[in-house]
């Protein structure tokens, strides 16, 4: 994983902001259970996977930020109290999103800009875009004044049921659960099909088989063209990703793909589907509405930060 680079051992830097380390779990586990604002976009990780490397910084209470935003003090008999907390990662490069962010104030703003300018100043140069994913409205507050711009948005869809349309797949199709050696040429299909904000690394792919409910693969005269892996249980299933190469779509590979998905979700008696995708990606709408899923009206705005070099 690439994360952003901070400047390592200057606990006074930007007013109380530091690079996160071991010591700091249980403070930031519970800033993140108990904290006024809290953002997580973690993905297949855990929030404490991130601590110890660059791009994870925290904020103390007492290191000249206050809890209200104003400049703070603390004294010998005060233990110094983590009160913000954020990390961005690239994964993988060179898109960058912002996993963890959280604050214990509703004024938290003095924070946030603290941490943000504290990962900037050391950023990976191979970073080309920091990007955030709206799960909540209180990001707004901040967003626009950390110069962050709208970009995209990403919309939600639901299916009762498990009907499957008339389709044809294109002769010799093959699919067949995952096998490790397809990573690298799912990866590679990735970095094809998607802008790099929206790509998974090897190791996201394979993060992701060990969690889900199923991941298969698309296979012409023997080489992968396509995949998808779905998360859930519980009568529910979530279509996480569904990816068909640049040069195969059209052939109704990614419609076999589903329907075979669908049969997958029967046998473990799943009932209802639901999956996002980019509010401008009209293939993959056309491909979902033919199957029967509708949209929820649910929403969730993507903003984007260019690093200044």
């Amino acid at each position: 994983m690439q994360l952003a680079n901070s400047v390592e051992g200057n606990s006074s830097a930007a007013g109380g902001v530091r690079n996160a380390s071991r010591q700091d779990a249980a403070a930031v586990h519970k800033l993140l259970r108990m904290g006024v604002y809290v953002h997580l976009h973690i993905d297949w990780r855990l929030p404490g996977e991130w601590l110890d490397r660059p791009g994870f910084v925290v904020c103390e209470q007492g290191g000249g930020v206050g809890n209200a935003g104003e400049s703070g003090s603390s004294d010998d008999d005060s233990p110094i109290r983590i009160i913000g907390c954020m990390a961005v990662a690239a994964e993988p490069l060179p898109a960058a999103w912002v996993r963890v962010a959280a604050v214990d104030s509703v004024a938290g703003f003095a924070q946030a800009e603290a941490m943000f300018a504290a990962i900037l100043a050391g950023l990976d140069p191979a970073i080309n875009e920091i990007a955030w994913f709206l799960t909540d409205y209180w990001p707004l507050h901040w967003l626009e004044r950390l110069g962050f711009v709208p970009i995209s948005n990403v919309i939600s869809y639901r299916k009762e049921g498990l009907s499957v349309p008339d389709f044809t797949p294109p002769p010799g199709l093959e699919i067949r659960p995952l096998l490790i050696e397809d990573i690298p040429a799912l990866a590679a299909m990735e970095a094809a099909a998607f802008e790099p904000r929206w790509r998974h690394s090897d190791d996201d792919l394979f993060r992701a088989w060990r969690q889900s409910l199923s991941f298969t693969v698309a296979l012409l005269g023997g080489e992968p063209v396509a995949f998808q892996f779905s998360t859930g249980g519980d009568g529910n299933a979530h279509l996480s990703r569904m990816t068909v190469h640049p040069n195969k779509q059209g052939l109704g590979i990614g419609a076999a793909l589903l329907a075979d998905a669908m049969t997958g979700y029967r046998l473990q008696n799943i009932t209802t589907v639901t999956l996002n995708t980019q509010a401008d990606n009209w293939p993959s709408q056309r491909l979902y509405e033919r199957f029967g899923f509708v949209q929820t009206g649910s929403s969730y705005p993507v903003w984007s930060y260019s690093p200044k070099r």
